[in-house]
């Protein structure tokens, strides 16, 4: 703002015409309205032994309509997890997971897709992922 007032200023004072246009879109805002947010929870267990399943890891990861989010979770006993996600709106609301679990010399990866509200599940190789996506509340609702 005060280079615009110096330049116009330079600009009378040397005679020339001088004029500032600006255009831009005006959106309405409800009041206290806020965009919606999802927590993805997951539920990540070792099933190699089908009699002791071993629950390895029960992350959340906060994320926004459209946007990603992703989590990488190591740990100093060999095992190395990483989590990507995507929400998107639409007449139904779907939520893309892929993972990667690494733990020792074992190794799986995989992709779910999920709608809200309901768990989905995928067991692959050695691990089981099991999967919620729950709308959080927003002030503007």
């Amino acid at each position: 703002m005060q280079a615009t007032v110096l330049i116009a200023l330079l600009a009378l004072s040397t005679g020339c015409h001088f004029s500032i246009e600006s255009h831009g879109t005006r959106k309405t805002h409800k009041p206290g309205a806020t965009a919606k947010i999802y927590t993805v929870v997951l539920e990540i267990t070792d099933v190699s032994d089908s009699n002791n399943p071993v629950k390895i890891a029960t992350p959340k990861i906060t994320v926004l309509p459209g946007q990603e989010a992703s989590m990488t979770i190591g740990e100093l006993n060999n095992q190395f997890i990483e989590i990507e996600v995507v929400v998107n709106e639409g007449d139904q609301t779907i939520s893309t997971i892929e993972f990667n679990i690494m733990k020792g010399d074992r190794h799986a990866s995989g992709k779910i897709t999920a709608l809200v509200g309901q768990t989905a599940g995928l067991q692959t190789g050695d691990f089981e992922m099991k999967v919620l996506i729950e709308p959080q509340p927003s002030d503007g609702e």
